[in-house]
């Protein structure tokens, strides 16, 4: 790889340099950017393309000859003139704005698109029922969540978030579940780690009330725990949802839960960021 990486830098350099000196050998054949020719004493004479100044008219007869070109003094006179004011006017500097380029006859009008017919396409799709037998599974709606800190007193430190709702859905044939079986959620955290220089909150110092958010049939929330700090025993196997028949519940509907999450610690706890993991399991 790093050969082909210096390939590359090496193949680009020249193209570069190239670039440049074609730049620069264009603007040396510009007109304007030769400087004008040192007259010396020995230099050959060099025609100039200027225009010849005409002498002030005189009191002299006119001449009954006419010259070369078969025009007048009359007309070198006027020619000469005109070039003159054409030179003053065409002098930068004088402000006087340069006349547009004439357009080109033989160039085509820009066309415009017209818009000359429309079509529709219609989309449709078939859904067949589920070959399957269907499934039982379960969902959390986020990865993760944040308790802030509420409620706290002088002896303990009290912190609350909710957890992501969680669905549990059952697509099986209700005919094919035997009675009386059913499912439950559980749900199991683990120690707070706040890193290697702070003491870790046990999972017993984190509690929850659950809540059923939707759903019908024999379904219902899971019982509130509470932390060590309130009496109880924290989040392990906790209840989050269950069903008491699953053959009732399974009519191709799907439940949602919630909970409140508590936390209570130590007032002495040390300040920092803690992280634990809540794992929910679906059981039938």
């Amino acid at each position: 790889m790093i050969r082909t990486t210096r390939a590359v830098l090496a193949t680009a350099v020249p193209s570069a340099a190239l670039a440049l000196s074609v730049a620069f050998a264009s603007a040396a054949l510009a007109p304007g950017a030769a400087p004008a020719p040192e007259s010396t004493g020995t230099a050959e004479p060099v025609a100039v393309a200027t225009a010849t100044s005409v002498p002030a008219p005189t009191s002299a007869p006119w001449p009954t000859a006419p010259d070369r070109s078969g025009r007048d003094s009359t007309a070198e006179d006027s020619a000469a003139d005109s070039g003159a004011a054409a030179a003053h006017d065409a002098s930068p500097g004088t402000g006087t704005a340069a006349a547009p380029a004439p357009e080109d006859p033989d160039r085509a009008p820009e066309r415009v698109p017209v818009q000359q017919d429309t079509g529709g396409v219609e989309v449709g799709v078939a859904i067949d029922p589920p070959v399957g037998p269907g499934a039982l599974s379960l969902t959390v709606a986020g990865a993760g969540t944040s308790l802030v800190e509420s409620g706290s007193t002088p002896l303990h430190r009290r912190f609350r978030g909710a957890l992501p709702t969680v669905t549990v859905a059952d697509t099986r044939d209700a005919a094919g579940i035997p009675s009386g079986a059913g499912w439950y959620v559980l749900a199991s955290a683990t120690d707070f780690d706040g890193g290697s220089d702070r003491v870790p909150i046990g999972a017993d110092h984190l509690g929850w009330r659950p809540a059923l958010l939707g759903g019908a049939g024999p379904v219902a929330a899971g019982d509130a725990v509470a932390g060590v700090v309130d009496g109880g025993r924290g989040l392990t196997d906790a209840v989050l949802l269950r069903a008491v028949d699953g053959s009732a519940a399974a009519t191709g509907a799907s439940w949602a839960a919630t909970a409140e999450l508590r936390l209570g610690t130590d007032a002495a706890v040390a300040p920092g960021d803690y992280r634990s993991t809540l794992t929910l399991s679906l059981f039938e």
